[in-house]
């Protein structure tokens, strides 16, 4: 008796630790830490700093109400090799559709799905789309854009 208690106890307690981080943190949910690579959020900032180090900027546009956006970015990254290639060849943003600095651009799209622009160091636009492409075709664009480089 005393044996199945503890396994009772043992199974309650793993469910717990499993359940309890995801409600306490599902407020505090941060798009940027579901793509598992280091992003700023100011466009502005990333453009001025594109300068500097001479790269191009990829901003990532989330709507920050919609929990799941963040995993088609992560999808889109999905190999570590892109995203070594975003880290080495591009400066890193992902904020809201709402910011003043993409919301001309992105102001015809629909927000269902996250979207990506990829901005000159001048900051004008190169290319923006869905992220919603997965894995494989998310490796052959990065690559195409760091090959036009």
């Amino acid at each position: 008796m005393d044996s199945l208690m503890k396994i009772i106890a043992s199974v309650f307690l793993l469910v717990l630790s499993v359940a309890v981080p995801h409600l306490i943190h599902a407020e505090e949910f941060d798009s940027r830490d579901a793509i598992g690579i280091t992003s700023g959020r100011s466009v502005a900032a990333a453009l001025k700093r594109a300068e500097k180090e001479n790269k191009q900027v990829l901003v990532f546009a989330v709507d920050e109400t919609k929990k799941s956006q963040s995993f088609h970015i992560k999808g889109m990254l999905e190999f570590e090799e892109t995203k070594q290639q975003v880290r080495d060849h591009f400066i890193l943003v992902v904020t809201d559709f709402k910011d003043k600095n993409i919301r001309a651009i992105v102001a015809n799209e629909s927000t269902e799905r996250p979207f990506y622009i990829l901005f000159n160091k001048d900051g004008s636009v190169v290319q923006k789309g869905t992220t919603a492409m997965g894995g494989t075709l998310g490796a052959k664009l990065v690559k195409e854009w760091t090959e036009k480089k």
